[in-house]
């Protein structure tokens, strides 16, 4: 009988013992089955996109409001907008058949008056007397036909004055402003590669000058340089950022990163248009202490006063002597990077 109650208790003890080991292997497939999902879908979703240059928006001159125009859909809005202004126009054109006015009242055949419309000059039109645009004046502009009538105006002043040479060209130094960033982008392995998600770090402590020069009738960018300070580089992870400090760019070590272009640039002919065009910029890349001939895919575009540049470049990590940061059998960055920046330029 002692026998017997010996072999009950322990089947008693044993099947708790099972169970809870099932549970405990069904938590941990689901605890793993959570991560993976929420790493391979969620987690990393909010990083930014590449950068790209600023969208063409339009002010609502029109009573159309702000809207913004894709690249593709350029000359559509140009059609628009040239409709628009023939629209616009139209009073105007119906206005000039308008009669002209003088102050005074035409009484006298022959005698003439000024208005906005030149010089006028009193006319009999059948039985009546009216004012008519002098045809004598017709061909000069307002203010010389003001100065016929005995009077001088601003308009014939400055035409007497010399000419004065335009400096609003693109020719000159530019120099970074608002909006410029820069950084890096690398995919992070978790758990073997089982999810990848892109982390990205970057920074607006950006400085750098471009130096547009016009050699005949083609204009190129000279002078070429850019500076980044890589110990204000963040990302959406702080802890991340902390190990880039020592590991990784190790930015304590290394607080700079540069490129210098190789020579000058020449920009394609619509590139005064406002137009944007895709540029090969070669030149030394210094990241880590390491300087190697690099060339980055650029976009460029100058308009209203902005010259924008756009650039990627897909570098592989050891070249710079980097090692790839990790948390062992958790995360590792993949050796392949990529690194962005925007320039907003503006004329010195």
């Amino acid at each position: 009988m002692t026998s017997s109650s010996r072999t009950h208790n322990s089947e008693d003890t044993g099947f708790p013992r099972r169970r809870l080991l099932v549970i405990f292997v069904a938590l941990l497939i689901v605890a793993v089955g959570g991560a993976i999902v929420y790493l391979r879908y969620f987690y990393g979703d909010d990083a930014p996109p590449p950068f790209e240059l600023s969208s063409v928006t339009i002010g609502g001159a029109f009573g159309f409001g702000r809207f913004t125009i894709k690249r593709n859909q350029r000359r559509v809005a140009a059609a628009s907008l040239g409709l628009a202004a023939l629209l616009a126009l139209a009073p105007g054109a119906s206005a000039a058949k308008a009669k002209p006015k003088a102050k005074g009242a035409c009484t006298k055949a022959g005698s003439r008056a000024t208005a906005t419309s030149g010089v006028l000059r009193c006319t009999k039109v059948g039985k009546k007397l009216v004012w008519v645009v002098d045809a004598a004046t017709t061909s000069t502009t307002p203010g010389l036909a003001g100065a016929a009538a005995g009077g001088t105006t601003k308009a014939s002043t400055r035409a007497s004055s010399p000419a004065v040479a335009s400096t609003n060209g693109p020719e000159g130094l530019w120099k970074t402003s608002a909006g410029s960033a820069a950084g890096y982008r690398v995919r992070e392995l978790f758990v073997g590669g089982i999810a990848k998600v892109d982390a990205v770090g970057r920074t607006e402590a950006v400085s750098g000058t471009v130096k547009l020069v016009r050699t005949g009738s083609a204009l190129t960018a000279q002078e070429v340089n850019v500076k980044v300070d890589t110990t204000k580089i963040t990302s959406d992870e702080s802890r991340r950022d902390g190990r880039m400090r020592t590991t990784g760019l190790e930015t304590e070590k290394f607080p700079t990163a540069a490129f210098v272009a190789s020579g000058p640039i020449t920009l394609p002919d619509h590139a005064e248009k406002g137009e944007a065009v895709k540029l090969n910029l070669p030149g030394k890349l210094t990241l880590h202490g390491v300087t190697r001939d690099v060339e980055f895919d650029t976009e460029a575009r100058l308009r209203s006063g902005v010259l924008e540049v756009v650039g990627r470049l897909g570098i592989k990590l050891p070249d710079y002597g980097i090692e790839p940061p990790e948390i062992v059998d958790f995360v590792k960055a993949d050796d392949d990077g990529t690194i962005e920046f925007k320039l907003v330029l503006a004329k010195a």
